[in-house]
């Protein structure tokens, strides 16, 4: 089996884990078969000392298909 490893940024205003989730659903929708996530740095935005946004930097995984695209 053959792996391939992307990186994605993700960003939410509730938190970390709805920002992981919002890049693996996105990333979903044009590649099949993720099926590990790292995470691999979590940032904030800060607006008026207040945090306005979760941003993270994931890993994500999928086999490499066997077949050539359609």
């Amino acid at each position: 089996m053959v792996e391939k490893t992307i990186e994605l940024t993700g960003a939410s205003t509730t938190s970390i884990e709805d920002a992981v989730s919002l890049a693996v659903a996105r990333a979903s929708v044009t590649i099949s078969g993720i099926y590990h996530v790292q995470v691999t740095d979590v940032s904030a935005v800060v607006e008026e000392g207040m945090v306005a946004r979760w941003k993270v930097k994931i890993k994500a995984t999928f086999p490499v298909k066997d077949h050539v695209h359609e």
